[in-house]
């Protein structure tokens, strides 16, 4: 266990060194800057955070920065308008302000929500919590985001692993998904052949737990129940671990290599991982099954 909710899950040591670090700083109330890929789980890591706070009691006022304007900020930083869920800043007092993707305030938000933490959050006694998906060191540098305001948000950084990071926690996260959402969807959980969960260790998921999330609901809707085999998963997905595979795996050796022996290396693994399947072993390899063909006899591969 990690001393979060189950909507923190994972064991790899990345993951485990940022929640080691999100406990500690949970229980003061130093601002805390969680930073990370989209989809990551930053806002979530932030909530928990909150919490496991001494003021968990409070209200966690979500404050998004994507698109905001001036006008709207200044509106709600002084209570004319409220916020996620129709509460006010003054309603949330002794409770938490969450600066959801803080890096998208453009410089006069910045400035504005400078002065409101310079003067103390309008005497309100708030917790600051923020998430960013961009790099806020770098825009300071680059002249795009106040020195000063990301000081006052940086006391304590975090940052949260992207899953291509976490390989140890994906089959947990996998499972996890699946069970919820086939219960949301009162439907039986898909089961996954190994050949599906080595395509899915191989893909870099760059849209994170939330592209993890978006595909296990597909699985639960279109294979509930179902053994979900390499063709059943999403085609971006399949050619994403391809790729990502050629790539990690495929550097040519400093004293060259026996091409042909590689390709019949291939095919082979390609025919095992689709059961014999030439077919689908084709689509693996990224061939039509007549070049595919060929190529078994060219090397004579016994079927």
């Amino acid at each position: 266990m990690n001393g979060f909710s189950d909507n923190l899950l994972g064991n790899s040591p990345a993951y485990l060194r940022t929640l080691h670090a999100a406990r500690m700083v949970a229980v003061t109330d130093a601002a805390v800057l969680v930073s990370g890929e989209r989809g990551t789980g930053k806002s979530t890591l932030a909530g928990e955070i909150h919490a496991a706070s001494t003021r968990r009691n409070r209200t966690l006022l979500r404050l998004g920065c994507t698109g905001i304007g001036r006008e709207d900020l200044e509106a709600m930083l002084t209570g004319d308008r409220a916020l996620e869920g129709g509460v006010t800043l003054s309603a949330a007092a002794g409770g938490t302000l969450l600066l959801d993707e803080v890096g998208e305030l453009d410089g006069d938000c910045q400035s504005l929500l400078f002065r409101f933490l310079e003067s103390g959050c309008g005497g309100l006694n708030l917790r600051l919590l923020s998430t960013s998906s961009q790099d806020l060191a770098a825009l300071v540098r680059q002249g795009l985001f106040r020195e000063d305001l990301y000081y006052r948000l940086l006391v304590v950084p975090l940052e949260v692993p992207p899953l291509r990071e976490r390989s140890e926690d994906l089959m947990l996260l996998l499972k996890q998904f699946c069970r919820e959402l086939a219960r949301q969807h009162k439907r039986p959980a898909p089961r996954f052949s190994v050949s599906a969960r080595n395509l899915m260790k191989a893909y870099d998921w760059p849209g994170n737990l939330r592209e993890l999330r978006n595909i296990c609901e597909q699985l639960v809707i279109l294979q509930a129940g179902k053994n979900v085999q390499p063709d059943d998963l999403p085609l971006e997905l399949r050619r994403g671990a391809t790729h990502s595979a050629v790539e990690r795996l495929f550097q040519l050796p400093v004293g060259g290599l026996n091409l042909a022996a590689v390709e019949g290396d291939m095919i082979r693994q390609a025919l095992e991982m689709s059961g014999g399947n030439r077919s689908r072993a084709a689509r693996l390899l990224g061939l039509t099954r007549d070049t595919l063909l060929y190529r078994i006899q060219k090397h004579a591969i016994d079927l």
